[in-house]
């Protein structure tokens, strides 16, 4: 017996949801199509165009259930973190940076990806900025606000060049810039 189908199918957006999130984390945005996804979730065709009836639709949902779930791991990383020095977190963000590097490395890609489809396109923006709106409000617990959007601007920067180098960052690469701003 197959997937279940119709009414009765109540995992349907879900697996069109967790499909489009493969397509897009195995060949970007180029290769989303809802002929694609449906192929990749086991469902009609009918069915990506009803919950979603235009890409624009599928990517918007897509950035913001990446975006949310970043945000959470984000949260998640920040509660974690209790009273630190501006050193121990200089070392805590690199953590951060290597651990995304090692581990995150295709949701990243994908994540600035969407960030870039979002600049042309203004009706995503609010779900591609979510994730710095999240690092900003992380990161204001354990300093300033405006200290916080500048370690966000960081981060974006080490991780965007890091993911497009063809060597990975030493330690020194990530630290020198989180040092540099948050050194008394």
């Amino acid at each position: 017996m197959g997937a279940k189908r119709g009414p009765a199918d109540p995992e349907r957006r879900e697996r069109i949801m967790a499909a489009t999130e493969r397509i897009l984390l195995d060949g970007g945005i180029a290769g989303l199509s809802h002929r694609a996804v449906a192929r990749e979730a086991g469902v009609p065709l009918g069915s990506t165009t009803y919950y979603f009836a235009t890409l624009d639709d599928l990517l918007e949902a897509a950035i913001r259930r990446l975006s949310e779930r970043y945000a959470h791991r984000l949260q998640r990383w920040g509660s974690q973190l209790g009273t630190l020095s501006r050193a121990e977190l200089v070392e805590a963000l690199a953590d951060l940076v290597e651990t995304q590097l090692r581990e995150s490395r295709a949701e990243l890609v994908l994540s600035f990806e969407l960030a870039s489809v979002a600049m042309r396109r203004p009706e995503l923006r609010e779900a591609a900025l979510l994730c710095a709106e999240t690092e900003r409000e992380v990161l204001a617990v354990h300093t300033d606000e405006r200290t916080a959007r500048a370690l966000s601007r960081i981060l974006d920067g080490l991780l965007l060049q890091s993911l497009a180098s063809a060597t990975p960052p030493t330690r020194a690469d990530i630290t020198g810039p989180l040092e540099a701003l948050l050194s008394p």
